[in-house]
């Protein structure tokens, strides 16, 4: 299995944080790799994936990826679509508004780590999530906490991320994608 993190040229901060050490050791049978995108379009995005992929020799359902901010929302939106194959993506910090375009049923697990104030409308990309009827589970931060929500949002990430390794690695009882 493969947990790529898609990493913008300029917003390298997701690639190496802290934890991306440990959540290494805590997924010992999956192989982690930054997916560096030369553009952060929907095409540079899903022309990242596909030579990850392709490096790795990983079907797309033993994919697993990560993203922040606009990317992710980039991400999320391929994925609604069904343009973006995968086993389960994360996205984080991603803008709450709902699609705009109608969502279409996948297969792919959907982890969202939000971060909201009291200021900022939410519920509308939940909302449509819901409605789709897709696995997707969603942790709103409150950005009113202070210093402590990037680690909540770590802790989160976390969270997800395991959840999604021991997940998509029993559909895959074989390791190579393969019943």
């Amino acid at each position: 299995m493969l947990v790529g993190v898609l990493v913008a040229p300029d917003a390298v901060e997701i690639a190496m944080p802290e934890a991306f050490a440990r959540w290494r050791q805590l997924t010992p049978l999956a192989t982690w790799q930054p997916i560096a995108l030369r553009e952060t379009s929907y095409a540079g995005i899903l022309n990242g994936v596909a030579a990850a992929l392709d490096r790795t020799g990983m079907s797309p359902r033993q994919l697993i990826l990560l993203g922040e901010g606009p990317i992710a929302r980039r991400m999320l939106e391929l994925t609604l679509r069904g343009e973006l194959p995968c086993g389960g993506i994360v996205a984080i910090d991603v803008a709450s508004e709902a699609p705009p375009f109608p969502v279409v049923p996948t297969v792919t697990a959907i982890r969202l780590v939000i971060h909201h104030n009291d200021e900022a409308p939410q519920g509308s990309l939940i909302g449509a999530l819901r409605a789709a009827d897709l696995d997707a589970r969603i942790i709103n931060l409150d950005l009113t906490a202070g210093r402590g929500t990037q680690a909540a949002a770590a802790s989160a990430t976390e969270t997800f991320v395991l959840e999604l390794v021991a997940t998509i690695g029993r559909r895959t009882t074989d390791g190579a994608g393969n019943p």
